[in-house]
Parts: structure tokens; C-alpha cells; sequence
């Protein structure tokens, strides 16, 4: 797959899960370890972004494991 079609499906799923520009710029790769500890946090909301390829890129956070994308929000808190 060479990187036009890669970013002409990636906007498709964008559109089809309904994300919001800001969403977008929050997207990030998370490992298992990583995933958790925004989980477990409790101060962020955290939605897996489908992917037709389902490949694995590095963590953002950690910068050693391989993971999936994620769009993670902060909660807001009244």
C-alpha cells in the first residue's frame, strides 16, 4: 500500500467514526503498558481507532513497544 492510499483510508475512517479535527490532533500510539496507565488514570477518554491494516507502530509514550492508535481526550472535570 503505498502512502496516498494509506492516507486517502485513514481520512475515510476519520469521517465514518465522526472525529473532530481536535480528536484528530489527539490521536496516539499506545502500547499495553502505556494504554493502562491512561486507563487507570481515570483522567482521560481513550477510543480505539480502527485500522484496515491492523499494524502495530511505536508508542508515543514510551518509545520502545509497539502498539495500536488511540484518541485520547481529556475528561472535563466540573
Amino acid at each position: 500500500m503505498n502512502e496516498n492510499d494509506r492516507t486517502t483510508l485513514e481520512q475515510a475512517i476519520y469521517e465514518e467514526m465522526e472525529l473532530t479535527p481536535e480528536m484528530i490532533r489527539s490521536i496516539r500510539t499506545l502500547c499495553g503498558v502505556c494504554l493502562c496507565s491512561f486507563v487507570e488514570s481515570k483522567a482521560f477518554k481513550i477510543a480505539i481507532v480502527p485500522s484496515a491494516d491492523r499494524s502495530m507502530d511505536t508508542c508515543t509514550v514510551c518509545q520502545t513497544r509497539r502498539g495500536h492508535d488511540y484518541v485520547v481526550m481529556k475528561r472535563c472535570t466540573y
